[in-house]
């Protein structure tokens, strides 16, 4: 099997559908399936079980999807390499962001980036970043830019920031009037009788900021008005822009005019701010491009500018 070969049956795994695995591949339907037909022939074994028009992995298929993403990630290594011995700018970088954070990378990032590096192919993938960190694993990505997760400890982190954890008003709710200022925080603080009675939004159970905010709300005894729940953290901030709620959440980077419409507020606490840190994340036995450090020095550049 070749490159091209490995290429099908990943995407044949990735998407479970011979129509949708083809648009992406961008080779015909018939092309396809007599491409799988003719490799479960030569292999002597079943491949995917046909469900309707949905493909099952066998476990023969699950372990040669595995191997061909296993593959494709040692391939796509090598090419960079090349590309670095050769000096050529150009080439592929897939990185995974979380939705919250993909304004801020496409609008500060991406046109410093493509200043030094415009033939290099930017693949920006979205999603949560538990998932994320599940396809960085499995060589479907060659970074995550995302705060560290506790189950981090396999992957390499190169940190380029720390975010304190905060409250996010309406602007027009002018609750800087009930704020002081600490100089141990980013921000102007506020004691929660000041915004406890507010509407709140809270994200869903299985995003990693809910976390915080029940820890937080629980060691204080505090019980919040909730009257919307998200899964998405960018759709939260954007409703209280709206001016539809409070919430707790990372003090992420503005984007557009929302800070005429949004303020941030350092949580009260005698042991100073709470924060998380935000790294860059890859595989320990990944070869970084060029391209792929420069990024990384980018997105720690712009990070340091908005915390400053």
């Amino acid at each position: 099997m070749n490159v091209k070969d490995y290429e099908y049956i990943a995407a044949l795994g990735k998407y479970r559908t011979i129509s949708r695995a083809s648009q992406e591949l961008y080779i015909s339907q018939p092309a396809l399936s007599k491409f799988l037909q003719k490799t479960e022939q030569e292999l002597n074994v079943c491949l995917f079980q046909r469900v309707g028009h949905q493909l099952v992995p066998t476990y023969a298929g699950q372990q040669l999807i595995q191997n061909a993403n296993e593959i494709l990630y040692l391939h796509n290594g090598m090419l960079r390499t090349m590309a670095d011995v050769a000096q050529q700018r150009s080439g592929q970088i897939k990185i995974g962001v979380p939705m919250s954070r993909g304004i801020f990378f496409i609008a500060r990032v991406l046109p410093r980036f493509y200043q030094r590096y415009p033939g290099v192919c930017v693949n920006v993938h979205e999603d949560n970043t538990q998932t994320l960190l599940k396809k960085l694993r499995l060589g479907e990505l060659d970074l995550v830019f995302a705060h560290i997760p506790e189950n981090s400890s396999d992957l390499h982190t190169e940190v380029v920031s720390t975010e304190e954890m905060v409250l996010a008003a309406p602007a027009a709710y002018h609750l800087e009037n009930s704020a002081y200022d600490d100089p141990r925080f980013r921000f102007p603080c506020l004691a929660p009788d000041a915004w406890i009675d507010r509407p709140f939004l809270m994200l869903s159970k299985d995003q990693l900021s809910r976390k915080f905010t029940d820890q937080y709300l629980e060691e204080r005894q505090l019980v919040p008005h909730v009257i919307l729940k998200l899964r998405n953290l960018a759709q939260v901030l954007y409703a209280v822009g709206c001016g539809i709620g409070v919430t707790l959440c990372p003090a992420l980077p503005f984007a557009d005019d929302m800070p005429n419409r949004m303020r941030y507020f350092s949580l009260q606490s005698e042991t100073g701010p709470a924060s998380r840190k935000v790294a860059i994340l890859y595989r320990t036995d990944a070869y970084l491009s060029k391209a792929e450090q420069d990024l990384i020095s980018i997105i720690r550049a712009c990070m340091n500018e908005e915390s400053a």
